[in-house]
């Protein structure tokens, strides 16, 4: 999520909200719906986005999972640009 907010939820009572900076990781798998609903920020904006994979056949039917990955856990580099 790069600007706003995100709350998310499923079928089986997973729930959370992700914000600036943080990540979702989720496994689909077989059995659950899931929604998002956009939260914008004090402006109403919000900015992010999804990157879909396609799951092996084999894996397709394996059981849904989530996992909030908060901005404070995320490893940071400090290379910047320009820089050498």
């Amino acid at each position: 999520m790069l600007d706003g907010y995100a709350e998310h939820g499923d079928s089986m009572g997973h729930k959370g909200t992700i914000g600036p900076g943080d990540v979702q990781w989720m496994t689909a798998g077989s059995g659950i719906i899931h929604q998002e609903m956009p939260k914008g920020d004090k402006r109403g904006m919000m900015g992010g986005f999804q990157l879909w994979a396609n799951l092996p056949a084999a894996n397709k039917m394996m059981d849904p999972r989530y996992r909030d990955v908060g901005k404070t856990t995320i490893p940071r580099s400090a290379w910047k640009a320009g820089s050498r």
